[in-house]
């Protein structure tokens, strides 16, 4: 008996068929919400027709393939199999991803505001259903942690703690660069910078060590996750080929990359550089996070990537890349871990003293890395007992760097530190630090971006630190034990009684350093306004209500800038100026 055969759909007919649908409002005039300074033509390049048959059957089979891991590790005994001192770092590092997620869902629905390509458009569209489902896949893979694993305090109220923690508000900020701003300058960091280039080593280097420390329910995870990558990375390079097109862009296209490449590199370099190498029990892998750096990062993007768009009229000077790299053999992430490691009071996840082994692992990568590091660390190994009634903190916050203005991490290296003073709101003098010359020039030259209370240390200035915990919540259920720990034994826990023992004033690295060079009061922390900022941009920025319908129409009240003078202000007569 003859079977029926399935007829083959047409990929071009059904991508037809969909295109005929458009995206043309002819039911309503729209209202449009965001302004570009980039021009488009009349056709676009289309990321999306390789897709259109096979994508949703590809995804219903890869959410059970994730689903059914959770399944497999948790009969494989993984959570009590994985290491512990990985499985803590997992609490910040999932959730600052979710919250990746999510701001490139936010950068899908600005630049469908304004691309009036439909081509674009729809893989646009398609980029956000994504989004959704990562974030769904990210949130059941930290619930997946809470429920298994040993430790779930931390997890339970991790997004809350999220925005209060010095660390994760930092990727906060440099995630939310993806809906700021410029929609296509904003595009061009979720996906030509963050999702080309970056999602290599969050999603394919990560979880490689993650493997390797017994967890293969995150490779699981986030190696379905970089599965999608491929299809976004094919829309921010149609978006790149598009306005291509027309050469008043080229300029943009220029100063907004660099933007976007320095944006990145200033906090997820040192993030997961310290987490990759530096959270690690396992030390089989005999690949240091620069040399995976240069593969991935220099090898893989920049120089696939980047220098080819000179042949398409786009030249991007190298010193910003090769600034970035200078930065990662200076020791950006090995000065960045030992503070985060001496504030765990303060953090939702415990730590783990370094071993002989890991120190044996450190000096094989970065020949000479005991001798300049290895005193702070042992210093740390020796204070983890409460017995010794003494905190590495203390000592530390004494010296330590102001924190970045634009970036929000540490100014670790002293040759790239800089500052610069500006005038609030009420006309006072304001003293603002800078991790880098790049990050001075971010601020410099994005009027009206970076503002509020974004200094953790300048909110607590004054306050003991044992306040400060209880404020946070940083307490376990039994409402005695911090959350934070130093190291992971069951025995020996830090309580706020200990720290009370102890206790110090916190003091803000900014607010000290400022007075200790004889400058403008560092501290932009004003506990009188509503959101606890010194309002005031700084940069002589005078803001102009203008949305809600355009130039010329009547707007809705909200404070912004004029498109044409953010322009003016950030590209100027060279889209970069070698500091």
């Amino acid at each position: 008996m003859a079977t029926q055969q399935t007829r083959r759909r047409s990929v071009t007919k059904t991508h037809e068929r969909i295109a005929q649908l458009g995206w043309r409002h002819d039911y309503h005039q729209p209202v449009p919400i965001y302004e570009t300074r980039y021009v488009f033509p009349e056709k676009a390049k289309d990321p999306m027709k390789q897709v259109m048959r096979e994508y949703l059957p590809m995804q219903l089979e890869k959410d059970d393939r994730v689903y059914g891991g959770f399944d497999a590790a948790l009969r494989a005994g993984m959570p009590t199999k994985a290491d512990e001192r990985w499985l803590q770092v997992m609490k910040p590092l999932v959730l600052i991803l979710v919250y990746a997620e999510g701001a490139a869902g936010r950068c899908m629905s600005v630049v469908m505001d304004v691309v009036p390509n439909e081509e674009l458009l729809n893989g646009y569209h398609v980029q956000f259903v994504d989004e959704v489902r990562h974030i769904g896949m990210q949130m059941n893979l930290a619930r997946w942690y809470a429920k298994h694993t040993p430790d779930p305090a931390g997890w339970h109220r991790g997004q809350e703690y999220m925005a209060e923690n010095m660390f994760t508000r930092a990727g906060i900020n440099m995630f939310s660069h993806s809906f700021v701003g410029d929609p296509i300058a904003a595009g061009f960091t979720m996906m030509t910078v963050i999702e080309t280039a970056f999602t290599n080593v969050a999603f394919v280097a990560l979880p490689d060590v993650a493997t390797r420390n017994g967890d293969f329910i995150q490779a699981t995870t986030y190696s379905s996750v970089q599965s999608d990558e491929a299809r976004h990375i094919s829309n921010g390079y149609a978006t790149m080929l598009t306005v291509l097109q027309k050469d008043e862009n080229i300029p943009l296209i220029q100063h907004d990359l660099q933007q976007a490449w320095w944006i990145v590199h200033a906090f997820v370099d040192p993030f997961v550089g310290t987490i990759m190498e530096y959270f690690s029990s396992d030390r089989s892998d005999n690949e240091s996070y620069l040399t995976k750096w240069d593969r991935w990062i220099r090898d893989d993007w920049y120089r696939s990537y980047v220098e080819q768009l000179g042949k398409m009229g786009v030249t991007v000077p190298p010193d910003m890349f090769e600034r970035a790299r200078e930065r990662l053999v200076a020791g950006l992430h090995h000065k960045t871990a030992p503070l985060a490691f001496a504030t765990w009071p303060l953090q939702f996840w415990k730590f783990s003293p370094l071993t002989e082994k890991d120190f044996d692992w450190f000096e094989a990568q970065y020949p000479g890395w005991y001798d300049e590091y290895g005193a702070t660390w042992e210093a740390y190994s020796a204070l983890t007992d409460p017995e010794e009634g003494a905190l590495l903190l203390g000592g530390l916050l004494d010296g330590a760097p102001p924190f970045c203005w634009t970036c929000m991490l540490a100014c670790v290296l002293d040759d790239d530190m800089c500052h610069r003073t500006c005038t609030d709101a009420h006309g006072h003098e304001r003293t603002r630090f800078y991790c880098s010359p790049e990050c001075k020039w971010l601020d410099e030259t994005n009027p009206g971006r970076y503002t509020g209370d974004r200094n953790f240390f300048d909110k607590h200035h004054g306050k003991a630190l044992s306040e400060v915990i209880v404020e946070l919540g940083l307490l376990r259920a039994d409402g005695r034990t911090l959350i934070g720990q130093p190291h992971l034994r069951k025995d020996q826990m830090w309580t706020i009684d200990h720290i009370r023992d102890c206790d110090f004033e916190i003091r803000s690295p900014n607010i000290t350093q400022a007075r200790v060079l004889g400058l403008p009061d560092g501290n932009w922390h004003d506990p009188d306004d509503p959101h606890g900022a010194v309002m005031g941009d700084g940069n002589g920025f005078q803001p102009v209500t203008l949305y809600g319908g355009g130039r010329g129409r009547n707007g809705d009240g909200r404070v912004v800038s004029t498109p044409e003078d953010l322009a003016a202000a950030a590209v100027g007569s060279t889209p970069w100026v070698k500091l």
